[in-house]
C-alpha cells in the first residue's frame, strides 16, 4: 500500500453503505455483479457522500477471491489483509498536501510492474482526482491508455471541471447525490440513537451528505464538542432574524454574519476566512431557495426545522425581491471566492437584503 495512502479501515460491503441516487445505486450493483472490474473508474460529487468508503468496498469486492453481488467476503486471505491496512494488492494515492503531483502517479506505475500477490487483481485508488496537477493528470493518462492486465483503477473527485477532458473520458463515471433529508434523519436516529430533533438538525446542517452526518453524530454520541455544530447553530440564528431587523440595523446584521462565519471557520479542516464566509453564504443561498420553495408549495425544504422563520421572511419580503436577493447572494459568493473584501461585500449584502425594495449590486 502507498505511503501516500490514509489508514484504511476493512471496507462496508454495499448494503452498508448510505448512497444516492437509486439509479446510480442500482447501476453500481450491476457493476459488481460482473467477474473483472472496469478498467477506470470516477466516482464523483459533492464532499461528503461517502465516495471513499464506496471506492474501497468496490476494491475490495474484486480484489476479493469470493465475493458476492454486495461485496468482499471478508473471509479470504485478501479480505483479511484489509484488517492489518497494509493489502499487498492495493495502492492508494491522496494529495499531498493539496495536490497529487507527478512523482507519486510514477511511484504507483512503478509498483505496476508486478503481478498480483494474494488477490485476482490489484487496485489502484486515487482521493480527490481533480487536486491532478497538469504533469500529474498527463502521467495518469499514459497509464489509462496502456493500462497492465490485472489492474484497475477507482477515482474519486469532489467535481469534474477540474479533471482533463481525456481522462475523463477514460474512465466510466458514477455520480453520487446527497441524501434526502428525511430519509438521512431516519437513518441518524435508528443508527445512532439520536433524539428527532438533534437527528433533523445535523441531517439539514450536513445538507444531505452522510459523511458529514455520520462524524457529527459520532462526536456527539462520545460527549465531544460539535463545534462546527456550534457554528452552523450561530449562523442559522443569524439568519433568523432577517425577517426581523430594520434597514438601520444592516451593518450590524453583517457583522453577527462575519462572526458567525468565524465560529464556522474554527471548525472547518482548511481554517480559511474566504471559504468559512462562502459556506455561511452557501447557507444564506439555502434559506433563500427554501422560502421560495415554500411559496410554490413545495416540500423540498431544506431547514425544515426552521419553517417558522423561512415563512416569517416570506411574509415579510415579497416573492420578486427574495428572488433578486437570492441571484445577488449567489453573486456576493463568487465575488468573495475571487478576493473581494469580506467587509465590504457583507456590509452591502445585508443593506440590500433588509431594504424595501429590490437594487441591483455592482460588481465589488
Amino acid at each position: 500500500m502507498s505511503n501516500n495512502s490514509r489508514d484504511i479501515e476493512v471496507p462496508a460491503r454495499l448494503s452498508q453503505l448510505l448512497l444516492a441516487p437509486e439509479e446510480t445505486l442500482l447501476s453500481l450493483k450491476k457493476l459488481m455483479t460482473r467477474a473483472e472490474p472496469p478498467q477506470a473508474l470516477l466516482l464523483t460529487g459533492e464532499e461528503g457522500l461517502g465516495k471513499e468508503s464506496l471506492a474501497h468496498a468496490m476494491a475490495a469486492r474484486w480484489l476479493c477471491r469470493k465475493p458476492d453481488p454486495e461485496g468482499a467476503c471478508g473471509a479470504c486471505e485478501s479480505c483479511l489483509k484489509w484488517s492489518s491496512s497494509q493489502h499487498p494488492d492495493l495502492y492508494a494515492i491522496a494529495p499531498s498536501p493539496d495536490q497529487i503531483k507527478i512523482e507519486q502517479i510514477r511511484e504507483a506505475r512503478q509498483w505496476m510492474n508486478f503481478a498480483p500477490v494474494v488477490a485476482p487483481f490489484r487496485a489502484i485508488v486515487i482521493l480527490q482526482a481533480e487536486t491532478l496537477n497538469l504533469h500529474a493528470a498527463n502521467a495518469l493518462l499514459k497509464t489509462l491508455e496502456e493500462p497492465p492486465e490485472s489492474y484497475f483503477f477507482l477515482l474519486t473527485s469532489n467535481g469534474t471541471d477540474s479533471i482533463l477532458p481525456t481522462v475523463l473520458s477514460r474512465c466510466r463515471i458514477a455520480r453520487l447525490a446527497p441524501i434526502e433529508i428525511p430519509v438521512l434523519s431516519s437513518w441518524l436516529k435508528s443508527e445512532w440513537g439520536l433524539e428527532a430533533v438533534k437527528a433533523q438538525q445535523i441531517a439539514e446542517y450536513a445538507a444531505g451528505a452522510p459523511g458529514k452526518a455520520l462524524e457529527w453524530a459520532r462526536a456527539l454520541s462520545d460527549d465531544k464538542e460539535a463545534p462546527f455544530l456550534k457554528g452552523l447553530d450561530q449562523m442559522l440564528n443569524c439568519l433568523e432574524t432577517l425577517s426581523e431587523l430594520e434597514p438601520f440595523a444592516a451593518l450590524r446584521a453583517a457583522d453577527e454574519f462575519r462572526d458567525a462565519c468565524k465560529q464556522l471557520e474554527a471548525a472547518m479542516p482548511s481554517r480559511s476566512s474566504r471559504f468559512a464566509l462562502a459556506k455561511g453564504l452557501e447557507l444564506l443561498i439555502e434559506w433563500y431557495r427554501d422560502t421560495l420553495s415554500l411559496d410554490h408549495g413545495s416540500s423540498d425544504i431544506h431547514f425544515q426545522s426552521r419553517l417558522d422563520a423561512l415563512n416569517r421572511l416570506r411574509k415579510r419580503f415579497p416573492a420578486h425581491k427574495r428572488s433578486a436577493d437570492l441571484e445577488q447572494i449567489i453573486d456576493i459568493r463568487r465575488y468573495v471566492l475571487g478576493n473581494a473584501n469580506a467587509q465590504i461585500a457583507t456590509e452591502s449584502l445585508f443593506i440590500l437584503l433588509l431594504s424595501n425594495s429590490s437594487i441591483e449590486m455592482q460588481p465589488l
